[in-house]
């Protein structure tokens, strides 16, 4: 009802989205988008100048809904655009040629303002484009509606940046692509630390997270790494002292393992996080490809004391997990607990 209260480019962009909602749902053919290499009849806007010397009250003078015909393709949305064009209250030719065009529309001559509305038509359409081209919302929002994934070059270069920069790459873990993608910052930027992966998964998971690195764990040996020395006319291996020399089939490694606490966290929280829980292997998955294949981890997980539950054998609503909900209390605890660790591969 009031053109002249709305802005240009929310205006076009909403007039893309009505085109082509109504090319899927088969009431026009396929509209195309505004400043690409189609015909002005089958774009999602028809822009024309505004006929006018007086000063405009906005970028949008008028608009006319699309309207069908009973031969041929229906007539796209037209704008009539105070903004810019080469005539009208911000034209860029002198205003004697506003003036004739003026009196040409009086006595029903439509050939002059046709003829100048083929250049209005392409300078409104890049001047969208242009303001389109950097805001990157936009081609995401455009690239969702139409599935056209190659129209968001933006997106596919951050995809690009976090290590799934093919469509093969994509879709296979738990986590949604697109949670990933929020967070490329972080996966983006190396070196990667812990600091950074806490205040990740603290953000995606909305619990406290610690990361606790240097985490002891024995490594075993394949017999062919272990030292031996020369026997039976064996050479032996790995038996140079204070080199490659080992005594037995395994080592302590504090390096290469880290572990993430998650807690205080109240039940419910608590038991998403168990290996029947969803929220488990979204968490090991985005672990992973932060940190890449050299590390192990594993996940701790701290219960709020007075959250612990009652063991209780009979119980078919919750049943009592032996080494995930079942502690032995004669009164309440004092104290978080946190035994329960687990080790999710991925």
């Amino acid at each position: 009802e009031e053109p002249s209260r709305f802005d240009f480019f929310q205006a076009v962009r909403l007039l893309e989205w009505l085109a082509r909602d109504q090319a899927r749902a088969g009431a026009r053919p396929t509209a195309y988008a505004v400043g690409e290499d189609h015909a002005p009849a089958h774009e999602a806007v028809r822009f024309r100048a505004e006929p006018a010397l007086g000063f405009p009250a906005g970028a949008i003078a008028d608009l006319t809904p699309p309207a069908a015909e009973p031969e041929g393709p229906p007539h796209p949305a037209e704008l009539r655009v105070a903004a810019v064009g080469l005539t009208g209250p911000s034209g860029v030719l002198p205003a004697h040629y506003t003036a004739l065009l003026i009196e040409r529309l009086r006595a029903k001559d439509f050939t002059l303002r046709d003829f100048l509305d083929l250049f209005h038509h392409r300078t409104a359409s890049l001047f969208y484009r242009a303001w389109e081209k950097y805001r990157f919302p936009i081609a995401y929002e455009r690239t969702e509606r139409t599935g056209q994934p190659e129209e968001d070059r933006f997106t596919q270069a951050l995809y690009a940046l976090i290590g799934l920069g093919t469509p093969g790459l994509r879709g296979r873990l738990s986590v949604d692509d697109e949670a990933v993608l929020f967070y490329g910052g972080y996966y983006a930027h190396w070196p990667r630390n812990a600091q950074s992966l806490q205040r990740l998964l603290a953000d995606y998971f909305e619990v406290p997270v610690e990361v606790r690195q240097f985490q002891g764990a024995w490594l075993y040996l394949a017999e062919e790494d272990q030292s031996s020395l020369p026997a039976g006319g064996r050479p032996g291996r790995n038996h140079c002292l204070g080199r490659t020399l080992l005594a037995g089939s395994r080592v302590w490694d504090v390096e290469n393992r880290f572990r993430i606490r998650l807690g205080p966290l109240g039940y419910r929280e608590f038991c998403r996080f168990l290996p029947s829980g969803e929220a488990l292997r979204e968490l090991a998955e985005m672990t992973r490809l932060y940190v890449g294949p050299q590390f192990d981890f594993d996940v701790q997980l701290v219960l709020r004391a007075e959250e612990v539950p009652w063991c209780r054998l009979g119980d078919r609503a919750d049943p009592p997990r032996l080494g995930w909900t079942t502690w032995l209390r004669a009164q309440d605890f004092t104290h978080d607990v946190d035994d329960p660790v687990f080790t999710v591969e991925v």
